[in-house]
Parts: structure tokens; C-alpha cells; sequence
């Protein structure tokens, strides 16, 4: 009887035994084998990362459709009819085609008609004071500055800016110098008509043969 129940006895803490050992091998397997796992998240599309790879660019419509990039210190030559004689009491009208050249990026303008340099040509006397100015975005109808109705009632040129907000990007690809234009999205191209009138009053007749060197500045500002 004794002897029996010794045998129960060491049964029995064989038994507690292996399992505590099962609970330590369950123990040492889930430390050596986590899972792991990663997400990569490239910023951008297709590869091409993020960023534009259609530059912010302004450019202008030539009278025979062609693009023209005025985008230097020099600028390009704007032929107006009637210019060289232009009198005290005349106005001279000009359209300029602006546009967004631009695939993706819209952008803010502004225009300033300034005078390159003291704006004076050569030894003629120079006309400045008695000019008037006035402009129109043909495109929306909108005043930019001035009276065009009455161009009389124009700025003087220190007052002759404006600001075009909210120019719509081209939404197809830029044109290159000298290539024909074709329309881009709508709202990409304004059109401005800008009016100068020579004031008639008496002082004008000691200024014969006068003239003034003008350019309009037109900047651009990405959004």
C-alpha cells in the first residue's frame, strides 16, 4: 500500500513536470518567429515624383498668330498703327494676346504700362506727361484701368496697372517660340486693348516732334 501510493506520488509530478515544460516551448517559439511586414509610399505618380514638370510660363499671341516668349530685359517690338503719327488730340489702340503657357499651373498677372528709361527717344522731346491710358480685358469685359469709353479720361502712367487673378492653366502642352497658336483651356489667354490718347491742350505745341519710349510689363505669379 505504501508503495503504491509513492509510485502515484512520483506520477504525478512527472506529470506537472511536462507540462511545464510544453508551456516553456510555446514560449520560446513565439519570440523567435514574429511576423513582420513594411509599406512603401512614393509620394507622386507614375514615378514622376511630385513637382511640375510643366515650367510656369507666360507668353504672348504676335499679330500673325505665331508664339512669341518676350521673357528678356529687351523685350520684343509691338508694331501699332498710326504710331508714328500720333498727334495731341489722337488715341492709339492696341490689342495684346497674353496667355498661359503653362500645362498645369495657374497663375496671377499683372500689367504696367512703364516707360523704358526716363522715356525719352534720342533728342526729341519727350511726351510723356501729356499721355493718357486706358485698357480692357476684351476676354472678360473687365475695365483694367482708365476710361476706354472716354480716353480722354485716362490714367496717367504712374495709375496705368492691373491685376488679372485666377489665369487657367493651358491643360496641354506648351508652345515653343515661333510655333502657331492653338487655344488652350478656357480663361488660359486674356486679351488686353490698350488705349494711349495724346492730350490736346496748348503746351503740346513747344513739344513738336516728340515722342515717348513705353513697354508694357506683363508679370506673372504661379498658384
Amino acid at each position: 500500500m505504501e508503495q503504491t501510493m509513492k509510485k502515484k506520488k512520483m506520477s504525478g509530478k512527472a506529470r506537472a513536470a511536462l507540462a511545464v515544460g510544453s508551456l516553456l516551448g510555446v514560449a520560446a517559439l513565439a519570440t523567435t518567429a514574429a511576423f513582420t511586414d513594411f509599406a512603401n509610399i512614393n509620394l507622386g505618380s507614375g514615378g514622376e515624383g511630385i513637382g511640375s514638370s510643366s515650367k510656369f510660363d507666360i507668353a504672348v499671341v504676335d499679330t500673325d498668330d505665331t508664339v512669341l516668349q518676350a521673357d528678356t530685359e529687351a523685350g520684343v517690338d509691338w508694331v501699332i498703327p498710326g504710331a508714328d503719327s500720333f498727334v495731341p488730340g489722337r488715341t492709339l489702340t492696341t490689342t495684346i494676346p497674353v496667355f498661359n503657357n503653362s500645362k498645369t499651373i495657374t497663375g496671377d498677372l499683372s500689367v504696367v504700362v512703364e516707360a523704358i528709361g526716363d522715356g525719352s527717344i534720342g533728342t526729341s522731346p519727350n511726351i510723356m506727361k501729356f499721355l493718357k491710358f486706358s485698357a480692357t480685358d476684351t476676354s472678360t469685359g473687365t475695365v483694367l484701368f482708365g476710361d476706354p469709353a472716354d480716353p480722354t479720361a485716362g490714367v496717367d502712367l504712374a495709375s496705368a496697372e492691373a491685376e488679372i487673378a485666377d489665369v487657367a492653366a493651358r491643360g496641354a502642352d506648351s508652345l515653343a517660340e515661333g510655333d502657331a497658336y492653338v487655344s488652350g483651356a478656357n480663361g488660359s489667354e486674356h486679351t488686353i486693348e490698350l488705349q494711349v490718347h495724346f492730350t490736346d491742350e496748348p503746351e503740346t505745341a513747344d513739344y513738336n516732334g516728340g515722342q515717348a519710349a513705353l513697354r508694357v510689363h506683363i508679370d506673372a505669379q504661379s498658384k
